[in-house]
């Protein structure tokens, strides 16, 4: 499987997965070695947040795909599965920033169960994206972003196998899902910026 490696916030190339993460650790690590863009090797909360950063940004040209004429349906599932593990993903990482491990996939207990300076940090991104962001949708406060959370709570799942409930009805709002995912890159950006550089917003 292939993976996308940013280096402060920036596409370098595609690598090969192992899907161990540790050992795509190391890989990672070697490629910035060889490249000379950090001889600091990558921490296992940088390499998650480069792997959210990837899942969002294949969220975004699937999304692309959706917004084609025609529309190719066919790019729902996909896009879907993909956004909501980067939210998943994005979640755990603030967590850690904060001192917090996370787990599941569950999106609304993940948002729940964020450590209160989290919380706090996605509010003052909130604060500032609502007013500009082109995908926030009315949205205004922490409760209507963990209402956006509650909506998607088992999405990675449900349409990952959607395909064993085919009468099963399922429904995504688009902006309120890319708006979260914003919200959240910015709140883990923040955390990064704090001790390294800014990284650049992977979502649509």
């Amino acid at each position: 499987m292939k993976k996308r490696f940013y280096h402060n916030g920036q596409y370098i190339c595609d690598y090969e997965s192992t899907g161990d993460e540790m050992k795509d650790i190391a890989i990672v690590n070697q490629i910035a070695m060889e490249r000379g863009l950090d001889h600091r090797p990558v921490t296992t909360v940088e390499a998650m947040f480069q792997q959210a950063n990837s899942f969002a940004a294949t969220g975004a040209a699937l999304f692309e795909k959706l917004n084609a004429r025609p529309p190719d349906q066919m790019a729902i599932a996909p896009f879907v599965v993909n956004t909501a593990f980067s939210l998943e993903l994005y979640m755990k990482v603030l967590a850690l920033q904060h001192g917090k491990k996370l787990h599941g996939h569950e999106l609304s207990t993940l948002f729940r169960k964020l450590p209160g300076a989290a919380k706090q940090e996605i509010e003052r991104q909130l604060a500032a994206l609502r007013e500009t962001s082109r995908w926030s949708a009315g949205i205004k406060t922490f409760s209507d972003l963990a209402n956006v959370a509650a909506s998607l709570n088992t999405a990675f799942v449900d349409w990952r196998y959607s395909y064993e409930q085919p009468s099963r009805p399922l429904r995504i709002d688009f902006q309120p899902t890319i708006f979260l995912g914003e919200v959240l890159h910015a709140s883990v950006g923040a955390g990064f910026e704090a001790t390294t550089a800014s990284f650049k917003s992977a979502t649509p």
